[in-house]
């Protein structure tokens, strides 16, 4: 019994509402298009290129219950109607447009199922309102210290009678004439922004503004776009060391591109113009950089890529002959561009000699006469270490002078 009690007031508060005023269920609003012509309703007048919105309702809402769309007729363009009853948009054409909205019921709890309903709408769109708008969108680069005249000013909708500055200024040199026109020759670079305004009937109208001023394209050295005093600029690495370096544009417009037509082997150029890497090969390259603006424009510098061996041993110095009981000095002939340096021998060196292993002199009396084979090691930075076999010679005086 309890059940049956509960299901009977359920049924009787969904017909309370539906049934709470005098209102047929799906009978439209009168508001907000109350103008009627016989089974017409005319809705507020739009204009053409303004927005607009208006909501289309119904006398007895249920949410979620009910949805609305344009079954016939023309809708104005530019406008469109949601589910809800919404109409909204900015009316692209001026005319008058006629178009029915029927309402739809979903049949779902808890919603009471109807017949779909109807109604006849009028949206007339009135012409466009005349007024004047600088059309004028950008202006082109300058150069500094070139003469420079930009395009008039433009504008449409009405009739200019003066151009003038509203807000900001122009570059250094430049000036806006009455015509509209932006000349003269600008005196120092940057972007500088500004509001133009014109002068005219049926109104003034304004629009900002921003003009470029180039500098000359110029590659420096990173980071600051220094310049180069002398070309090619000399650079200096060493193998198998990891290197740092770089080159900056300045001027122009950017964003810059670079580029090489030669690099030393493991060494890259990076987008941001940084020349990064490890030398894999001693010696010498010689390389022209280019960077790009996004105008083309391109500027070149000249570089020399000197890349030393840590250590090396010259390939035709050969020790000196010494003679028994005659001082004797030799610098093992290693070059290179390790910062430290250290000598080691093996093998048997002339009684009498010793190396110093912290500047790789070979010095002393020689005692005996001989030929002696004697390999030598050369440590340095890194890990570095060359090793190369000499023969070292060394004359006995009293036979040499016995054999004149």
């Amino acid at each position: 019994m309890r059940l049956r009690i509960t299901v009977t007031l359920a049924v009787l508060c969904l017909t309370g509402l539906a049934l709470a005023s005098n209102a047929a269920a799906g009978d439209f609003a009168d508001d907000p298009c109350s103008t009627v012509v016989g089974d017409n309703y005319t809705c507020p007048t739009a204009t053409a290129g303004a927005p607009y919105a208006i909501d289309i309702k119904l006398k007895e809402p249920w949410p979620g219950c009910t949805s609305m769309a344009v079954s016939s007729g023309v809708f104005p363009p530019g406008l469109s109607l949601a589910s809800e009853g919404n109409i909204r948009g900015t009316p692209t054409a001026a005319g008058s447009y006629s178009f029915f909205v029927t309402v739809t019921w979903s049949n779902q709890a808890p919603c009471v199922s109807q017949p779909p309903s109807d109604r006849k709408f009028t949206i007339n769109v009135n012409p466009p309102v005349q007024r004047l708008i600088v059309g004028t969108s950008s202006l082109p680069d300058a150069n500094i210290g070139q003469a420079y005249t930009a395009p008039a000013l433009s504008a449409s909708g009405g009739t200019v009678s003066s151009w003038s500055l509203a807000s900001g200024s122009l570059p250094a040199g430049l000036t806006l004439a009455s015509n509209g026109v932006i000349s003269g020759t600008p005196t120092q670079s940057g972007a500088y922004g500004f509001m133009v305004q014109a002068n005219g009937t049926p109104n003034n109208d304004t629009k900002q503004l921003s003009l470029f001023v180039l500098a000359p394209l110029d590659l420096g050295l990173a980071p600051a776009g220094t310049a180069v005093a002398a070309q090619p600029a000399v650079v200096n690495m060493k193998l198998a060391t990891p290197f740092s370096w770089g080159v900056k544009g300045t001027g122009g417009r950017e964003p810059y591109a670079y580029s090489a037509d030669a690099l030393p082997a493991g060494i890259t150029l990076n987008a941001d113009g940084t020349i990064t890497g490890t030398p894999t090969q001693a010696g010498q390259t010689r390389s022209t950089l280019t960077v790009k603006d996004v105008n083309g424009t391109t500027d070149t510098l000249r570089v020399t890529f000197t890349t030393r061996a840590l250590l090396a041993f010259h390939k035709t110095k050969q020790p000196k002959v010494g003679k028994v009981g005659k001082l004797y000095t030799w610098r093992l002939p290693v070059a290179g561009a390790s910062e430290t340096k250290i000598f080691l021998v093996s093998g048997r060196i002339p009684p009498g000699l010793e190396l110093d292993e912290e500047t790789g002199e070979l010095t002393g009396t020689p005692l005996v006469p001989g030929t002696f084979k004697v390999k030598f090691w050369a440590l340095g930075d890194a890990g570095t270490q060359i090793s190369k076999t000499y023969r070292i010679k060394v004359q006995d005086v009293n036979r040499v002078t016995a054999n004149r």
